[in-house]
This record gives C-alpha cells, structure tokens and sequence, in this order.
C-alpha cells in the first residue's frame, strides 16, 4: 500500500512539472509578427507569344493553394507587350498577400490561353524577411517572356 502511495506522489509531481513546463513554454511563445507584400509595377521586357501576352499572377497562400491576385477587380488579366508596364495595386487588396516576417511565398506570373493549359511566365520568392527594405524588382522568364515584377514588403 505504502509502495503504491510513493508511485503516485512520484507521478503527480513529474505530471506537475510537465504542467508547469508546458505553461512556461506557452507563456514565451512569440507572438506571429504579420506583413504584406504590397505589389507595385509589372514590366514587359519581352512577351511570350504574337504581338502580347494575357497576363495574371498568382500567389501560393498558407495552404499551399495558388490563389490568383492581379489583375483585381474581377479582371482575368491584362495585356502585355514588350515595353508595357502596368501597375499592380488593383491587386493589393487580396489576403493572401499577408504572411508571417518568417514566412516565404510564390509569386507565379501566367499567360492565359484560350485552348490548352496557361504558360508559366515565371516565378519568384517572396520572404516576409523581407520588410522594411526599398521596393524589390524581380525578373522572372519562362515561356519565352521576360518580365519584370516590382513589389515591397511593408509591415501592418
């Protein structure tokens, strides 16, 4: 009797400090400090096909989902010849293009076709360490396109 009465004085203390173990872990725990990626400018330095490309980017969100973000407004995409420039702030307002400062995320630019699967025009990183530095200029090709993205990440 006396034997099990030390086994669980012994399991009740170990159980105590993994609670308290387990709390103090919880209460240092950093809190997720949130960014944006705020979108700025997209350049054609050469399209893909014809006379134009029919562009549009996509986001990988949290999920891992590819979640389209320009052109905004419900737009399917914009046209894009060599030499053209657009801005991308119509797009700016999706919330996928929050992340955590520890966070990365793809940005995916697509050339819409009619018949058969879209181009891939190119992709990029994007790294919520990113914060605070002056708008970055990303050159992504794929396709036969050049492009040339331009993007800040800024805190919230």
């Amino acid at each position: 009797m006396r034997k099990n009465r030390i086994v669980r004085l012994a399991a009740t203390a170990l159980l105590g400090l993994g609670t308290v173990g387990a709390f103090a872990g919880t209460a240092h725990a950093e809190p997720i400090d949130y960014v944006k990626i705020e979108l700025f400018e997209l350049h054609c330095q050469q399209n893909s096909e014809g006379d134009h490309d029919e562009a549009y980017l996509k986001i990988t969100d949290a999920n891992g989902n590819a979640v389209k973000v320009w052109p905004g407004n419900g737009i399917s995409y914009q046209t894009m010849g060599s030499g053209y420039v657009r801005s991308m702030a119509d797009g700016n307002g999706n919330a996928a293009l929050i992340l955590g400062k520890e966070q990365a995320r793809t940005l995916t630019l697509w050339d819409k076709d009619t018949f058969g699967g879209d181009d891939k025009l190119g992709s990029t990183l994007v790294t919520g360490s990113e914060v605070g530095a002056e708008t970055q200029w990303r050159t992504v090709e794929g396709s036969g396109g050049v492009y040339v993205i331009g993007y800040r990440v800024i805190d919230i």
